[in-house]
């Protein structure tokens, strides 16, 4: 029995392969939509770097939370710059970055044990509440993710393709 033109077309993987043009194509839509997300990033960080220097300079409310509103505000503006940066090795031809990622969990880890503590310190009520295990679960995800972080850059361990800083 001959084979059938469908089954010797479907065992002929040079028959099956995706046209180039369209992978081309795809990879160039694909860049372009990263290059939008880049430039959003950065318009974002400006916007709220300038709101939180705005508000930094015209604030009236007490020194410790305006400070900690600008830390909060600086913060933010770091892990918008964290993915940007993740977004750009992406343009550059690097693969997947474990390092943002964790340099970004760090980050916001802190921001939150910030604002928990002066949300702490502001409240009257001085019993052991839900800030303190909120402070204490940060505390350790922090402490994880930079044990993380240690153990991607000793030596021996394969690259994520970060830079080092």
């Amino acid at each position: 029995m001959a084979p059938s033109p469908r089954s010797s077309s479907s065992s002929n993987p040079a028959e099956r392969e995706t046209p180039r043009w369209l992978l081309n194509g795809l990879t160039l839509t694909e860049d372009a939509v990263y290059l939008g997300v880049a430039l959003v990033l950065i318009g974002v960080a400006v916007a709220a770097l300038y709101n939180t220097v705005h508000e930094l300079v015209n604030s009236h409310a007490h020194f410790a939370q305006t400070v900690t509103a600008g830390v909060n505000g600086v913060l933010f503006v770091v892990i918008v710059l964290e993915i940007f940066r993740t977004v750009l090795a992406h343009l550059e031809g690097g693969g997947f970055q474990l390092r943002p990622f964790l340099i970004i969990g760090i980050i916001s880890a802190v921001r939150h044990i910030l604002l928990v503590g002066a949300v702490a310190v502001s409240n009257e009520n001085n019993q052991f509440n839900h800030a303190q295990i909120e402070l204490g679960v940060n505390a350790g995800v922090a402490l994880v993710l930079v044990l993380a972080l240690v153990l991607l850059h000793r030596p021996g361990v394969a690259s994520d393709g970060a830079g080092e800083a």
